[in-house]
């Protein structure tokens, strides 16, 4: 039988991007699929513009959140409505190619029948990140090397959190270009409301801990809008980055390897923040208390080094700190 689709759409304030989101959900090329989108407590037009879209789409179902509690819980809300099998999650402002829903489908499918072993499967494709500037770059994914087992279990949350090396495992997992099937999410509980940032990439580490499997599209079948908003602060980031940190902490074999992945977010936000005196000087510190650790993280971060260039200069060009 083939397998209903659920694909899950968060909204807030998003009047000038919501309507050709939601047409790049409804060009998807696979069926039966149904849209829901969770309105969290948009202040703007998002709201009379998806009950058009929802009076036209008998397949879009729309909810609205009583108030704003974040990406996460309105997440959490989608898959709570989800009908379908598999969830696969769209951005309010990103856009799909038309066949993404059936290549991570095909993907998931193939990857439990030959690897899984009867173990969670996730599937991230790689994104193509739309500058303001008009600039581009593609930005991979974990897991992209087909007909062979994917990243899995712990060895994915100790990559992570510590950078530890691992095959096929560069790349990053945000939920924007995200599936899985629908009893998966509602295994684990969902994600965790506490991070308004952050919460894929915690949600990922209590997959990896559960033993799930990542397996990943190098295909960048998303591009993503590098959206300037008020929620997208540098600080928020770094809040929420070191309380997955916190959360883990168990993870870590030693107080000193907890301190150290602590202090290289901390240094890698004074570098994204043009903080350049306290990055030199939190650079000097952890190379000579840790030399080996600090080298190895530097050589392992080379690879990301345009990705993180181009994630500096759009927060620089918010303006917001």
């Amino acid at each position: 039988m083939t397998p209903l689709v659920t694909i899950g759409m968060t909204a807030f304030d998003a009047e000038a991007s919501i309507a050709r989101a939601v047409r790049s959900a409804l060009a998807q090329q696979w069926r039966p699929l149904e849209i829901v989108v969770v309105d969290d407590a948009s202040r703007d037009a998002t709201g009379s513009i998806l009950a058009g879209l929802a009076a036209a789409h008998p397949e879009l179902r729309v909810f609205t959140q009583p108030a704003n509690g974040g990406v996460a819980a309105a997440r959490n809300r989608v898959i709570a409505e989800a009908k379908g099998e598999f969830v696969c999650f769209f951005d309010d402002d990103d856009e799909s190619a038309p066949e993404r829903v059936g290549a991570q489908l095909d993907r998931i499918l193939a990857y439990e029948r030959d690897f899984a072993g009867g173990a969670p499967v996730i599937c991230h494709t790689a994104r193509r990140l739309l500058h303001a500037d008009g600039s581009s770059r593609i930005a991979p994914t974990m897991g992209e090397m087909a007909g062979r087992p994917a990243p899995a279990g712990p060895a994915v949350a100790h990559r992570i959190l510590a950078g530890t090396p691992l095959a096929d495992g560069n790349g990053a997992c945000p939920t924007c270009s995200q599936m899985a099937r629908t009893s998966l999410y509602r295994a684990l509980g969902g994600f965790d409301p506490a991070f308004r940032r952050a919460e894929d990439t915690e949600f990922s580490i209590r997959l990896a801990r559960a033993g799930g499997h990542f397996a990943g599209i190098g295909t960048p079948l998303v591009h993503q809008r590098m959206t300037l908003t008020a929620d997208k602060t540098l600080a928020d980031e770094r809040r929420y980055a070191l309380a997955v940190i916190d959360k883990h902490r168990d993870l870590f074999a030693s107080a000193a390897r907890y301190r150290f992945a602590r202090d290289w977010l901390e240094l890698k936000h004074d570098w994204l923040a043009r903080r350049r005196l306290a990055f030199a000087a939190r650079l000097l510190r952890l190379g000579a208390n840790h030399p080996v650790g600090t080298t190895q993280r530097l050589l392992r971060a080379l690879p990301n080094f345009g990705i993180n260039r181009a994630f500096r200069r759009f927060h620089a060009a918010s303006g917001l700190r």
